[in-house]
């Protein structure tokens, strides 16, 4: 296996457009990585696009260009006219049972319900609105055509007294978010910080099975609560421009933290072969860094 870091080389980047071509076209950059393997009909590599200048410091040549991190079966070959400069090196990790590394990853977590996928985060607010909702006996209040928003203006116009409460007993019982209870939010920040917390709640869940399938385990501090966070949800399009009607695409959420590695072998397959699905659009590589 290979682990490389790619970069546009600085003085195409510099002298065209293409930062702007590839921003938010996951399709296109996916392509382009794969024309580094020119032997390969099948993709065998992960990847990550991060931001050179966050990555590499204040260097002359590094401007807010991507960089991208790869591991690979094969390694990527740099021709005289490639677009890319690459730094590769073999990777083979020396891990062992037991062993703590703090690690990254972009995801893409799904969730299935009745045979389909779902956003896992999306579907984590969609089912506590829901339940919500048939809580306060609000069902018959309901439109035909229901969603996230409906239930949220439902909740906060016909909630009450009753709703508010059900808020504060949620967020009493989460260790993360009973503090926000000491500030002075009004009822719509009671239900996003609720909503939060149960997003979080969604997303650990999600990462643990991941976890227990793929030989690692989440790590606790000393309160007991796992070390693991989550940022930057964003939604992907995979449509091409000016198809409104096209709605096709992932979401992605990074996720950061300490776990500790339980089965050598399903833990060296998630490094290898990634974690959840997306892998070909830059979700599912696990970077993984000794503790301390």
């Amino acid at each position: 296996m290979y682990f490389s870091r790619v970069r546009i080389r600085p003085n195409i980047f510099k002298s065209s457009q293409l930062g702007k071509v590839l921003e938010g076209n996951v399709y296109g950059i996916h392509r382009l990585l794969w024309a580094l393997f020119p032997e390969e009909k099948q993709r065998t590599f992960l990847f990550r696009e991060e931001i050179a200048r966050e990555q590499l410091g204040a260097l002359p040549t590094v401007r807010g260009e991507p960089i991208y991190y790869l591991v690979s079966q094969t390694k990527p070959v740099e021709t005289d006219d490639s677009l890319f400069n690459v730094d590769s090196k073999d990777y083979q990790p020396q891990l062992e049972i037991g062993q703590r590394l703090t690690f990254e990853c972009r995801a893409n977590p799904v969730v299935t319900r009745l045979g389909k996928k779902h956003d896992v985060v999306m579907d984590a607010q969609q089912q506590f609105l829901k339940l919500l909702v048939k809580e306060l006996n609000l069902d018959a209040e309901l439109p035909a055509k229901q969603g996230k928003s409906v239930y949220k203006r439902l909740l906060l116009d016909k909630g009450g007294e009753a709703f508010s409460q059900r808020l504060i007993e949620i967020l009493q019982t989460d260790p993360l978010y009973a503090e926000r209870l000491q500030q002075s939010g009004q009822l719509p920040d009671l239900l996003e910080w609720t909503i939060k917390a149960c997003v979080d709640r969604a997303l650990e869940n999600w990462f643990n099975n991941q976890g227990e399938r793929l030989g690692f385990r989440l790590v606790n501090d000393d309160n007991n609560l796992s070390k693991l966070q989550n940022s930057a949800y964003q939604w992907h399009s995979l449509s091409a421009k000016g198809d409104k009607g096209d709605k096709s695409g992932f979401s992605s959420v990074d996720f950061t933290g300490e776990l500790q590695i339980t089965d050598m072998s399903k833990f060296k397959e998630a490094l290898f072969t990634g974690i959840g699905r997306s892998k070909a659009f830059g979700c599912g590589l696990l970077l993984v860094r000794r503790c301390g």
